[in-house]
């Protein structure tokens, strides 16, 4: 008898126990679907329009285009694979900003683009969010815009001018938010680097001297102070390489860009 009753107590005990285990799970269970509802609820926002959150971009990524010299089509698609990376590696709520430079004011406007990055489906919570819906929506509302921007941005035209300093503040002044935010932002600016304007141009043989002599550095907006930038640059045959290249990183110190990279796009 007494092994009987040794053997239910155990028995007992062990349905206790488990029992004991399986509120616990419960409760556990619980509370991670309360943290992350509670999660979900507390997101912002997004603004139906522009895909941004609604307290403003977590980044920002502009990109400016300069095709105003050709490109081949090796450099069109090295170009282009530099790019869709840079976007991909960028985090959701970025707002992404694409823009030319031209010399003709129709063909700036028109080419201006800008909207945030929403979540991919391998960002979507498995728990409360369909990663399939949000890939589908991320397909739909943002890779296949941007992909068509990029299509018709690096295949335009070639133009008479190439007012890159130009191009490049109007385009910062467009892009909502840009100038006030103290948010990281990053600049990406495919091009040869050849300034040619009426205000200032390397084929007539000027250089960061004559810039600053004739009084062009104190016109400086200094409005890039923070700001990195990447530089993928078409080379050129140019017999004032240095010149070009000395101008830029004294027009980007003197903006108070915070870095520089620059990456060759060759064709050979």
């Amino acid at each position: 008898m007494s092994r009987r009753r040794s053997y239910r107590r155990r028995k007992g005990a062990k349905s206790t126990g488990l029992g004991i285990m399986l509120i616990i799970i419960t409760i556990v269970g619980f509370a991670v679907l309360i943290y992350f509802w509670q999660s979900e609820s507390k997101r912002p926002g997004i603004n139906q329009t522009t895909l941004c959150p609604e307290h403003g971009p977590v980044e920002h990524l502009a990109i400016l285009i300069d095709t105003t010299d050709p490109l081949s089509m090796t450099q069109l698609q090295a170009a282009r694979q530099k790019v869709e990376k840079i976007i991909h590696d960028a985090p959701v709520g970025s707002r992404v900003s694409f823009s030319t430079v031209s010399p003709n004011n129709t063909v700036r406007q028109s080419s201006f683009y800008s909207i945030c990055k929403p979540p991919t489906g391998e960002s979507a919570s498995f728990l409360t969010q369909n990663p399939k819906i949000i890939e589908s929506k991320y397909r739909k509302e943002f890779f296949s815009p941007i992909n068509s921007v990029l299509d018709s941005l690096l295949t335009l035209e070639s133009a008479d001018s190439s007012p890159i300093m130009e191009g490049l503040q109007e385009f910062i002044t467009k892009i909502p938010e840009f100038s006030t935010t103290n948010n990281n932002k990053e600049i990406v600016i495919i091009s040869d680097l050849i300034q040619h304007s009426s205000d200032f141009s390397f084929y007539r043989g000027l250089s960061w001297e004559s810039f600053n002599s004739n009084g062009s550095v104190d016109q400086l907006s200094r409005n890039l102070g923070g700001v990195k930038i990447t530089i993928l640059r078409i080379p050129r045959n140019l017999a004032n390489k240095n010149i070009v290249d000395d101008f830029w990183v004294r027009y980007f110190e003197a903006q108070g860009i915070s870095r520089v990279n620059a990456y060759t796009i060759g064709n050979l």
